[in-house]
Order: C-alpha cells, then sequence, then structure tokens
C-alpha cells in the first residue's frame, strides 16, 4: 500500500475514534442488539448453527458469525462492541477514500470525502453508536470492498475475468450476500459504471464479467428465497399496485432529503432548545424545498457534471433504492439505512466544495467560502450525534432494556441480571 494512503487510513481511523469516542460507554438497548446476543449464546449451545434464519432472525451467517467471535471475546462488555464498530467505520472512510480517488484521480476530494464519511454527514452516526448497527457497517465495507475490485479490473485490467482483481471482486461479492442483501444494488451500481466510464473505445456496457456477477446474484437470490426462507421485501399492509410504487418513490425522496435534513418529530427535537425547535417548526416547508433542490440539482449534474459525479448521483438513488420498500406506507424512515447511501452524497459534496474553491482560487478568503458547506454537515452531524448519545445512554437504563436484559436472563440459565448489567455464571 502506498505511503499516502496509509497515511490515510491512520488518520481517518483515529478522527474516527476521536468523534465517536462518546459512545463507547453506550450499552445494549436496542431490540436487535439483545437478539444478537441471544443468538450468539444459543450458537454456543449449539442449538442453532451460523445459518439459522427462521423469526425472529434473519439470514445474514456473516454477520451472526462476527457477533459469535466478539461475543467470545467480550461476552456482555459493550466498549469491545462499540469500539469494534469505530474502527470498522473508520476503515470505511478510507474505503471510500480510496474508491473516489480511483475514480477522479484527484486526492483532495477525496480525502474530503474520507473525511466527511468518518464524520457520518449523511447518516448522522446511528449505525455506529447501536451495536446491532454492525449490520450496517459490514455489509458497507463488502460492497465497497467489491466496487473498488470491480473498477480496478475495468479501468487496469480491461474487465478480464482471470484477472486478480475480479477474482478479488468475486469474494467480496460473496460475501457480500451472506448478510443483508444489497447484490441487486451492486449489480445497479456496476451497469451504472460501465454505462458512464465506457472510455474512448465505446466498449460495450453489458460485458462478460457483469454477466457473471448477476448470475451469481440472481442464484444466490433463488437459494436464500427457497433454502433459506429470504423475504426481502418488507411492508405493513399491501397497498395495491399503485400505491405500492406511490410509497417507493415518496420514500426515495423522502431518504435523500433526510440527508439534508435529518431530524425526526422525536425528544430530540423536543429538548434540543427553542433554536431547533423554531428552525422544526417549518419542516414540511423545508424538506418540500430540500426535496425540489434534490431533484433539480440531480438533473443538473447528470446534464453538466463530468462521469464521477454522474456516477455517484446514480449510486445515491441506486443504493436508497431497497430501503424505499421497507415498512411502507409508515411514514418513520431510519437513517440508519443512509450509511452505504450516503456515499454519493458526500462525494458529490466535496467534489462541489473543492471544485468551486478551485474556480475563486484568486481570492484570498472568498476562496474558503465553499467550504463553509462541508463544515456546516460536519457541525449537524456532530450536534446529531450528541443529541443521540444522551438518548442511547438513557435507553439503555431504561425499563424496556431491563425487559430485555431480565428476558434474557430467563431463556438461559448461566446468563443473570446483576446491578442492572447482563453476565455470565460458569
Amino acid at each position: 500500500m502506498p505511503f499516502k494512503s496509509i497515511i490515510a487510513l491512520v488518520a481517518l481511523v483515529a478522527v474516527g475514534f476521536a468523534f465517536f469516542a462518546l459512545a463507547i460507554d453506550n450499552g445494549f438497548w436496542h431490540g436487535e442488539d439483545f437478539l444478537a446476543l441471544e443468538h450468539s449464546l444459543r450458537m454456543q449451545e449449539g442449538s442453532i448453527g451460523i445459518f439459522e434464519s427462521g423469526p425472529p432472525y434473519k439470514f445474514q451467517p456473516l454477520v451472526y458469525g462476527i457477533y459469535y467471535l466478539l461475543f467470545n471475546h467480550a461476552q456482555f462488555n459493550t466498549q469491545f462492541y462499540f469500539i469494534f464498530n469505530i474502527l470498522l467505520h473508520g476503515f470505511n472512510s478510507f474505503l471510500v477514500y480510496l474508491l473516489v480517488n480511483t475514480l477522479l484521480k484527484d486526492r483532495t476530494v477525496a480525502l474530503f470525502s474520507g473525511f466527511l464519511f468518518v464524520f457520518t454527514v449523511g447518516s448522522y452516526g446511528k449505525s455506529v453508536m447501536i451495536v446491532s448497527g454492525l449490520e450496517d457497517l459490514v455489509i458497507t465495507t463488502l460492497t465497497l470492498l467489491t466496487m473498488y475490485f470491480y473498477f480496478k479490473n475495468e479501468l487496469d485490467a480491461e474487465g478480464k475475468l482471470h484477472s486478480h482483481w475480479f477474482f478479488l471482486t468475486l469474494i467480496f461479492f460473496i460475501a457480500s450476500m451472506l448478510t443483508r442483501s444489497t447484490s441487486l444494488s451492486i449489480i445497479g451500481a456496476f451497469l451504472a459504471f460501465n454505462l458512464f466510464f465506457r472510455g474512448r473505445g465505446n466498449r460495450r456496457i453489458f460485458r462478460p464479467d457483469f454477466f457473471v456477477l448477476l448470475a451469481i446474484a440472481v442464484a444466490a437470490l433463488i437459494i436464500k428465497t427457497t433454502v433459506f426462507h429470504y423475504t426481502p421485501l418488507f411492508y405493513t399492509r399491501d397497498p395495491g399496485v399503485a400505491r405500492y410504487i406511490y410509497y417507493a418513490l415518496k420514500n426515495i425522496i423522502n431518504y435523500l432529503v433526510r440527508m439534508i435534513f435529518p431530524i425526526h418529530t422525536t425528544n430530540l427535537v423536543a429538548e434540543a432548545g427553542a433554536a431547533v425547535r423554531f428552525v422544526y417548526s417549518f419542516a414540511t416547508e423545508i424538506r418540500v424545498l430540500l426535496a425540489l433542490t434534490v431533484l433539480s440539482y440531480s438533473v443538473f449534474g447528470f446534464v453538466f457534471g463530468n462521469r464521477t459525479i454522474r456516477f455517484f448521483i446514480a449510486w445515491t438513488y441506486i443504493m436508497v433504492l431497497p430501503f424505499a420498500f421497507f415498512q411502507f406506507p409508515n411514514d418513520w424512515l431510519n437513517i440508519r439505512h443512509l450509511y452505504l447511501v450516503s456515499v454519493g452524497f458526500i462525494m458529490v459534496i466535496s467534489a462541489g466544495a473543492v471544485y468551486c474553491s478551485r474556480l475563486i482560487a484568486s481570492h484570498r478568503w472568498r476562496r474558503l467560502v465553499p467550504i463553509l458547506v462541508p463544515v456546516f454537515f460536519v457541525i449537524l452531524a456532530r450536534f446529531i450525534v450528541t443529541q443521540l448519545d444522551g438518548s442511547y445512554e438513557l435507553k439503555a437504563k431504561s425499563p424496556k432494556a431491563g425487559y430485555y436484559r431480565e428476558d434474557l436472563a430467563r431463556k438461559f440459565q448461566r446468563v443473570v441480571v446483576e446491578d442492572g448489567q447482563l453476565r455470565i455464571v460458569e
């Protein structure tokens, strides 16, 4: 690895650790946290295996395998889980840096992108600050590695099937199917890349390596649905075809708007002070304005942007698509789902800030004005992360979390609750 890349990796991991150190003392509180603990305990007993997917578990053997290894080492020490999340998040930020630098050949924009991602601009930290957010982090790692090696294979090996780049692509693409499914989104991103990066030779969009990966994705989906009873779509009730399409399109726009204006009507708003409550009183108007801005900027970027900007705009829409079909027609959208989606968002912000600054480089101070946009989002992310941290600490001490702990102790004789904490009795 080049020395500059090593420096970037160390810096991003260090900044990520500093930014999220406040979350290390958070505890287990989310229902999925305790579900992961229960799965690990049952694996220790031998009553279920890593491929268990019957309710209440999901088909994500790779994630359950990681939980099992963590649990064998740390048991109920939440600090260890959060440190692992933070380190993995820092590594993901480094992968974002590599990805952008590979496509754009601009280290400054790549570094901006990596640092905005480590500050969780666009996703705002929930995946890092919840133990069960590990599944968001893992699928992002696998997706970014798959995309990076696919791009290297296309750009450096002309899409050859026998290159080491394609071999690595296959490994991480197959691994991605052993966690929450994003394989069809990855295929869509491959297709967008092939379209925008055809090069001067006007190479084919549908290439042999693409068809190999598509065949693997389809075969994996068939196996998962038939053998492991995987169900990729979830909604509270069947709204009919017309409303199904309407709600999905609405969710896409709502998710993209929440990358910019992420605050829901929750205690975070009620307890955040008069200024936040005043801003949120105009939430509907702000979101309508932002929706129009996002759509118009998307069109503008496709028409006037370079191929890399076009690709990352397409990335944002493609990656958010699977989550548009979850839990509608409910209005509550989980910004945890934006962790992977936000890669396209932060790249567009970084490129816009750097390019605009370069256009006015002759102006000593005014050239810094475009940098205020990413700085604003970093401040917003810090505010939300701080608010979430306080909220999660309270939730870990809440009666609901206490019920989850007692329920786990009832299911396993060797698990006890002492002073409000879980412990294993040997």
